[in-house]
């Protein structure tokens, strides 16, 4: 999890605590690093003289009744990642606990532990990992309103048996030397359920093509005039998943068009929030944002009889420089309104067949000289 900077995380400042710092910290910027919270070495026991500090908390919690709580637990980089992961999270249990202990309600807490993963200092010396061993205490808002809303697009999407619409995308990357960089696409999507689907998508660096007929998948790279067919009989739910999770391939907004978008997108978030209306293409919409562990994203209904997405925007924390992708919709149709046409495949180009492992490097949003590295 993204930590904002604060008097704790400064090697030169001294951490003292108090409870008015740890309130206005939490007021103002949502966040709290908290260091008196002391466990035994490997453990996720906590120590005695920590009594006060979680007096403390429920105290701050009883005063706001309308926080909830995010415990993340952090580790320094002593042992295997795997082990303090596993031991952050326990240890943030344990917190939690001790607070349901002192009367909180255990839905207004949640918990986290994201081990050696979001250092604030250098784990080289033993100030440095005395100051990645730490609780961050988090703020956070479940706004049923927002949540209300979310499930209404999801529902009148999933009830449409024909949609079609164009979208521009824009997938930002983080080079080595730390610039931002936007990959700019646009394409159509034209959905029937519960099993046919045909995509376009078009930017600097692709050309592609998409058919599903219910039996068989064709991916074809215009660009190029190559195409491969895959055999995946199923809806298009089935479908979604299928390229995601077997081929790395996903449809434009894919979590979108899936019959349980509510399910799919609500996995794992823990803050939620009604940002009030916006306009997108001239549409006046409602303006929701959710975060998770990994992501924050945001996204933007249209108001009225249609709550379909209009944009989303989806922010990565988990890589230096919070890449994000968006993409914003526009000339929505659904019902009677919607020309199906043909989902068979006709290789009018006399495109080559190739396997779809040969394929796959062609078909994405980054260009050839674009390597991929472990870190970012």
């Amino acid at each position: 999890m993204a930590s904002s900077p604060s008097w704790s995380q400064s090697m030169d400042a001294p951490r003292q605590y108090s409870k008015e710092s740890m309130q206005q910290a939490l007021q103002t910027r949502d966040h709290y690093d908290v260091y008196g919270l002391r466990f035994d070495s490997g453990k996720s026991t906590l120590r005695h003289g920590g009594e006060t500090l979680l007096d403390d908390i429920a105290t701050t919690l009883k005063n706001f009744p309308d926080w909830g709580l995010r415990i993340v637990g952090h580790t320094d980089a002593s042992g295997s990642p795997e082990s303090n992961r596993d031991l952050s999270l326990q240890r943030a249990t344990a917190i939690k606990a001790a607070l349901v202990d002192r009367g909180i309600e255990a839905s207004r807490l949640s918990e986290a532990g994201v081990g050696e993963d979001s250092p604030i200092a250098g784990n080289e010396t033993s100030g440095g990992k005395a100051l990645n061993r730490r609780v961050e205490l988090v703020r956070v808002t479940d706004s049923p309103e927002a949540k209300k809303l979310l499930k209404a697009m999801s529902d009148y999407m999933a009830a449409q048996t024909a949609l079609s619409f164009a979208y521009d995308a824009n997938l930002q990357v983080i080079t080595n030397s730390d610039q931002k960089l936007g990959l700019a696409s646009s394409g159509t999507v034209t959905l029937g359920r519960p099993d046919k689907v045909h995509t376009t998508r078009s930017g600097g660096f692709v050309d592609t093509e998409a058919l599903f007929d219910g039996k068989t998948l064709t991916l074809l790279g215009k660009d190029v005039n190559k195409y491969t067919q895959v055999e995946t009989p199923g809806t298009v739910d089935h479908l979604i998943d299928e390229l995601k999770d077997k081929f790395g391939l996903p449809l434009p907004a894919a979590d979108l068009l899936m019959t349980n978008a509510y399910d799919a997108l609500m996995e794992g978030v823990y803050d939620s929030k009604d940002l009030g209306s916006g306009v997108i293409n001239g549409t006046e919409c409602d303006s929701l944002a959710f975060r998770k562990d990994d992501v924050d994203f945001q996204i933007w209904v249209a108001q009225g009889a249609q709550p379909y997405p209009c944009r989303l925007v989806i922010s990565s924390k988990q890589v230096k420089g919070g890449p994000e992708y968006s993409v914003q919709i526009r000339e929505w149709k659904s019902g009677s309104d919607v020309k199906l046409g043909d989902f068979t495949f006709n290789n009018t180009t006399g495109a080559e067949k190739l396997d779809i492992n040969d394929l796959k490097g062609k078909l994405g949003d980054l260009p050839e000289n674009f390597v991929v590295g472990e870190a970012k």
